[in-house]
């Protein structure tokens, strides 16, 4: 599915309106007709290969949901509400109809299409596509990927995973997808030179064994590895990752080397332990977090401590990484020791002279002070390797001397000294030039300086070289966007699954519908034809005592049949069930009636049903799915009774603000607790003595969970069991 049910959900409730816009108007159909046509012939807002069969199919049952809270606050007749229902029933069965056929219309159209573009990834993507029979045998294998291994087409063929050529990984993950299971793994494949590449696997099982999709990954990981390699011996910068609840997942050496704790004694804890307690107590790490997811980045200075408790002065950068669907997944943190910078601004504070003694030796930052109007009038140590210039031959020149020509054209260094004076001071970053003409990622800050009487006397400047710094930060933004990507290729695969799964139980409502409704016909024949046959026979028959010991077995039989496929049928009817039979249901009354049907069972066993309803004697539900839920239960509860004493059956409700509980407790033969989890499968049954086609709880699990609801059980075995029938309420009683 492409759009999410969510998506799917919202689209439906905008069209909403225009539906009932198009009932009041009685064009409903026609003008449905109408939007399918605009659909297929890719003249809708919506492109036509955006929706498939399952999004379709998806939609008809949103469309009740949509239904259901419009229903919520229309206020009108009871008639004129089935009546309205009932139209928009009808309208939504026939949309849906009119979408599938429009569906495969265009499938049937595109097909051609479609083959072309298989041969055209198979021919110029690096991807390898593998069949195989169930014994594990290659039939086919092609595409590009066969390239990188010094294969064509259907080289492979005929080998078996269990040859020496196939590497261990890929032998147990293709058996686990022939055994029915969908596969994902990174495995190795030998090329012809003898070179071992790598690829990503996808395997899924088919009718025939299974099918592989093979991506050769080897040069990405070999980048991933290098990249990471790069992070771990950088020793400038401590450089780490975070979970999304703060504690520390990864370390490089830079970490080790600036905070003093090895990677085996770091990782798992909680980041907070480099800060001192007055900024625990102040929360302030978790405020740097919610900052961080809040913005995206999340950038400080302060004191920070070390393994050993000693001090220093960081400059912290805190990054939000986000997977594609914007949910939080973690945090980059990458710090720097400025205990030194922080010292030289202190020192700064005290006394100029000592500024410029202290300036001319600092070699990580180009200090330097500028005229009112620009021109230098200082140089240091620090700015001579920053920037290339000896202090004699930059000394006097403009400071617009390291921009860019696109710079000094929109006269931005003249911006730059407008903004200190103005403010006090500057701060940016950007490209600047070197002498010998290269460029660097730079941090300017820009103070105006001002004598006693506030008369602007010029400026200082502080340029530190950031280029390693950005060239880290778009690295991890680079593999951000891998990790998205990486991310979606997993929900995309998710949600094939989910989709063949939503198939599979079609399919099997499908067939239960079909199949009970095609062997009704053949089984009354054969009643019919038993009946012919006997008056035929007429008085041979009723003489012959083998004759009616076989005619009442056959009865017996035939009756057998016709139960499994009544309940057959009625299993199939579940999902169908229509809305507008939904009503309040007077559940005393229904056991009432319950307790008549099965009155020669009850007076037969010597049972005694005991109910206590005080808090929900009233439950919104379909009646026959209500009154099948309690038969089943009841009729269970005697059928499985204890040898040893009369069955007792309690039944209680109870209730609260948003859901109704149906208790049925008895003290019969009990459940085993391996048999728990299996008691509600089509056709189970644990107990030979007893006479049932195992569908009943199958049927009654159906309609509870079809309604919203849910099946507790517990039971000992030899003391009895309670069923706890969970039930949300409907809408006339939450507003009773």
């Amino acid at each position: 599915m492409q759009f999410s049910e969510e998506t799917l959900y919202a689209h439906t409730k905008r069209g909403f309106e225009d539906i009932l816009q198009d009932i009041i108007n009685d064009t409903p159909f026609q003008a449905l007709i109408e939007k399918i046509a605009l659909w297929k012939d890719g003249k809708s807002l919506i492109p036509r290969n955006t929706l498939s069969i399952s999004d379709i199919t998806s939609i008809h049952y949103i469309r009740k949901a949509v239904l259901l809270d419009f229903l919520k606050y229309y206020e009108c007749s009871k008639t004129e509400l089935i009546g309205l229902v009932k139209e928009i029933s009808d309208y939504f069965q026939t949309s849906t109809e009119l979408g599938l056929k429009a569906v495969e219309e265009i499938q049937t159209e595109e097909l051609g299409d479609k083959n072309e573009i298989i041969h055209g990834i198979l021919s110029s993507v690096p991807v390898i596509v593998t069949k195989l029979n169930k014994e594990g045998k290659i039939t086919y294998s092609a595409g590009k990927g066969l390239e990188s291994l010094g294969h064509k087409e259907n080289d492979l063929k005929n080998i078996s995973i269990h040859h020496d050529y196939i590497f261990p990984e890929n032998t147990e993950n293709i058996k686990n997808a022939l055994k029915g299971n969908s596969v994902t793994y990174l495995g190795r494949a030998k090329a012809v030179n003898g070179e071992i590449r790598e690829f990503q696997n996808y395997f899924i099982p088919d009718n025939n064994g299974a099918i592989g999709f093979s991506i050769d990954v080897t040069e990405r990981i070999e980048v991933e590895k290098r990249f990471q390699n790069f992070i771990d011996v950088v020793k400038d910068y401590a450089i780490f990752k975070l979970t999304p609840d703060g504690f520390i997942s990864s370390w490089n050496e830079g970490a080790e080397a600036l905070k003093g704790y090895e990677k085996n004694e770091i990782i798992g804890k909680h980041f907070s332990i480099f800060y001192e307690n007055d900024l625990k107590e102040k929360h302030f790490p978790e405020y740097e977090l919610e900052q961080a997811t809040l913005h995206g980045r999340f950038e400080t200075e302060g004191i920070r401590l070390r393994k050993d408790g000693s001090r220093f002065w960081a400059n912290v950068i805190i990054t939000a990484l986000f997977d594609e669907d914007k949910n939080l997944v973690g945090f980059t943190k990458i710090t720097r020791d400025l205990t030194e910078r922080k010292l030289a601004e202190e020192r700064l504070k005290r006394s100029e002279e000592r500024f410029r003694s202290l300036i001319e030796d600092v070699k990580d930052y180009a200090i330097f002070l500028l005229e009112p109007d620009g021109t230098i009038a200082s140089w240091n140590e620090g700015a001579k390797r920053i920037k290339g210039y000896n202090e004699d031959e930059i000394i006097g020149k403009h400071f617009s001397i390291f921009y860019t020509e696109e710079k000094k054209k929109q006269k931005y260094p003249e911006y730059e000294l407008v903004q200190a004076a103005k403010h006090g001071k500057f701060e940016d970053e950007g490209l600047r030039v070197r002498k010998d003409g290269s460029t660097f990622y730079a941090n300017v800050l820009i103070t105006a300086l001002h004598d006693t009487s506030g008369k602007l006397i010029g400026f200082s400047k502080i340029t530190r070289d950031l280029t390693e710094r950005k060239f880290l930060e778009e690295s991890l933004q680079s593999m951000n966007a891998d990790l998205e990507n990486m991310v979606k290729e997993r929900t995309d695969e998710l949600l094939k699954t989910i989709k063949e799964l939503q198939r599979i139980n079609n399919d099997l409502d499908n067939f239960i519908y079909t199949a009970s409704h095609d062997l009704k016909a053949p089984i009354s024949n054969i009643e019919g034809l038993i009946s012919s046959l006997f008056e035929e026979l007429g008085e041979i028959s009723s003489l012959n005592v083998d004759l009616r010991e076989i005619k009442t077995m056959i009865d017996v039989s035939v009756e057998k049949f016709q139960v499994t496929i009544k309940d057959l049928t009625e299993i199939a009817k579940i999902q169908k069930e229509s809305l507008e039979n939904v009503e309040l249901v007077g559940l005393s009354e229904l056991i009432d009636d319950v307790k008549i049907t099965i009155s020669d069972q009850i007076s037969r066993n010597n049972a005694e049903i005991i109910y206590h309803l005080d808090d929900c004697n009233e439950i919104k539900f379909v009646r026959k799915n209500l009154k099948s839920i309690i038969y089943n239960l009841i009729s269970n509860s005697i059928k499985y009774r204890s040898p040893e004493r009369n069955p007792i059956v309690k039944i209680m409700c109870s209730s609260d603000e948003y859901f109704n509980t149906i208790i049925c407790q008895d003290n019969g033969l009990g459940i085993k607790a391996e048999n728990i989890d299996k008691i509600f499968n089509m056709f189970k049954r644990f107990h030979d003595h007893v006479e049932g086609s195992g569908v009943g709880l199958y049927i009654v699990k159906r309609i509870i969970e079809n309604a919203g609801g849910r099946i507790d059980v517990e039971s000992v075995e030899g003391e009895g069991s309670i069923f706890k029938v969970i039930l949300p309420k409907g809408e006339l009683e939450l507003h009773s």
